[in-house]
């Protein structure tokens, strides 16, 4: 194995949290495909690869820091290679009330914005907003009925 590869692949890791279909992009950037294999290995035994860490702090920090829904860093996850089964046992890194309040917070603060259009338009605006940031359908109608007490669905 080239030390100097390694160093660079140490660093790339050791600077930010790191999955295996990364570091196989960054092995190929740096010539080093015919040894992929032992340098994620040594990667993984040195603990500076650890894709299990890496899915936790995916997880908490896309929900913390953008404030995503569950559907939109499922879908950013296995862009990256990353197996459902690998994903689900990590949702618990948040807490169900946090989510739920996350969103609240989100559809309060996007029908406050809202100047003009009638209740039902702006129902609509709300729930779509809830879906593109990656939240289940149901909890943002859930959220909503408190929202908007007649119903627009």
């Amino acid at each position: 194995m080239d030390s100097v590869l390694l160093n660079k692949l140490a660093s790339y890791c050791a600077y930010q949290e790191r999955c295996i279909s990364e570091i196989k992009q960054k092995i190929q950037e740096l010539d080093g495909a015919e040894l992929q294999d032992d340098y994620i290995q040594w990667l993984q035994a040195n603990n500076y690869l650890n894709e299990q860490r890496f899915i936790g702090l995916f997880i908490r920090s896309k929900f913390n820091q953008k404030k995503w829904g569950r559907g939109k860093i499922q879908f950013e996850l296995r862009k990256k290679g990353i197996s459902d089964s690998d994903i689900q046992a990590h949702w618990d890194e948040i807490a169900e009330a946090d989510y739920t309040e996350a969103l609240k917070v989100l559809l309060e603060k996007k029908a406050s914005s809202l100047k003009s259009g009638t209740p039902n338009e702006k129902y609509q605006k709300c729930y779509r907003t809830g879906l593109s940031k990656g939240f289940e359908p149901s909890l943002v109608s859930q959220v909503l009925k408190g929202l908007f007490p007649k119903g627009f669905a």
